[in-house]
């Protein structure tokens, strides 16, 4: 949670947590590398006034359980309070439905889930506004005031591709001797899809498309897609790249080697692989789940299947590599909407929504 007293100071309050840290992205900063104040919880402990006293307005996490009272803790206090959302309540379902396989506990979960969204609507018609990440959470909460749309993305101006870049890639395209270049990125799990990915080549194969398929991250399905890889003897066809620094090494790679994403994500979660990747001006063919789908509404950036239609995008692939000049313009058309959502724009977008909040 951040807050602000709108005088330039910025404090950042989060609890501490016994949970072990991600695989991968992990950034590490020292305390006086950090451009803001920090306040570290203890895990347990609830945000009190005491905390938000000097605050103008207070940008909450709405996704997290925990916070529902801190907007009507904030209008008792005539503090300006605002929610960050990303994950709509079928995703929430989608997520609890991949996670356990028991239906006592899949119930539980669901009534807990359905119990939450009540009391995040009555949090969220108390708070001043609302930030959407990505088109399926403003879809379900722009009835709430000042809702506002957005695209994480952890891309810099300066680091989308640029038209030499581009063109040098494109350029790879003219002839069918070269293979089409595909690739995923992001952790290994079922509701990224990834349990599709070495099926999906398998059956390329079997279309005689003319690919390579690089998979980036690691998670829990990774040692059984090896193992995919090799039963379905598609090695030559596919390569494990495990997990990458971000800036260094997949940002680079993507926008050298790659010419297709492939990202069959199942839930409408806006993961910020979507925007990441079309920084790199390559377009996307994936599962039409909420978040994608809103992405094609907005930008021709892709083309979409139903979730699960592994010989949908199949088909979408071979039909591509046929007619590759098509990549052509869907490239050129990534790289203008990332343009316009990089990280700065994003932020300053961001900021300049909150400040209005504060001047009312």
């Amino acid at each position: 949670m951040y807050m602000s007293n709108w005088q330039g100071s910025i404090t950042c309050i989060m609890r501490s947590s016994s949970e072990p840290l991600p695989d991968f992205g992990v950034v590490r900063k020292l305390e006086n590398e950090i451009p803001f104040g920090f306040l570290l919880l203890p895990e347990k402990e609830k945000i009190s006034y005491a905390h938000l006293k000097n605050s103008s307005v207070v940008l909450v996490a709405g996704d997290s359980f925990e916070n529902f009272y801190i907007s009507e803790l904030c209008q008792k206090n005539k503090i300006k309070c605002v929610y960050t959302i990303e994950l709509i309540p079928e995703t929430r379902y989608q997520i609890n439905n991949f996670q356990t396989n028991n239906i006592a506990v899949k119930l539980r979960r669901n009534f807990y889930i359905w119990n939450g969204e009540r009391k995040r609507v009555a949090a969220f018609e108390k708070a001043d506004g609302i930030q959407a990440n990505g088109t399926a959470a403003y879809e379900e909460y722009k009835k709430f005031k000042k809702c506002l749309l957005y695209f994480d993305t952890r891309v810099y101006r300066n680091t989308i591709i640029n038209d030499q870049e581009l063109n040098r890639r494109l350029s790879n395209l003219t002839t069918q001797s070269q293979p089409l270049r595909l690739a995923f990125s992001g952790r290994l799990i079922k509701i990224k899809g990834v349990d599709h990915l070495i099926t999906l080549a398998s059956s390329l194969k079997s279309l005689s498309v003319n690919f390579h398929m690089s998979i980036y991250g690691s998670g829990d399905l990774e040692a059984k897609m090896r193992t995919q890889i090799s039963d379905m003897q598609v090695n030559d066809q596919v390569s494990m790249m495990g997990a990458v620094d971000f800036y260094n090494e997949l940002l680079p790679n993507l926008k050298a080697n790659i010419d297709l994403a492939v990202l069959l994500h199942r839930q409408g979660d806006p993961s910020c692989t979507y925007l990441e990747t079309l920084s790199c001006g390559i377009p996307i063919v994936g599962y039409k789940n909420k978040a994608f789908s809103g992405l094609l509404d907005r930008a021709d950036i892709g083309w979409g299947a139903n979730i699960d239609d592994i010989h949908g995008i199949a088909k979408i692939i071979e039909h591509i590599n046929n007619n590759r000049d098509i990549i052509h313009s869907k490239s050129k058309n990534c790289v203008d909407f990332s343009s316009s959502h990089d990280f700065e724009r994003t932020f300053r977008k961001r900021i300049e929504h909150l400040s209005e909040l504060v001047a009312q």
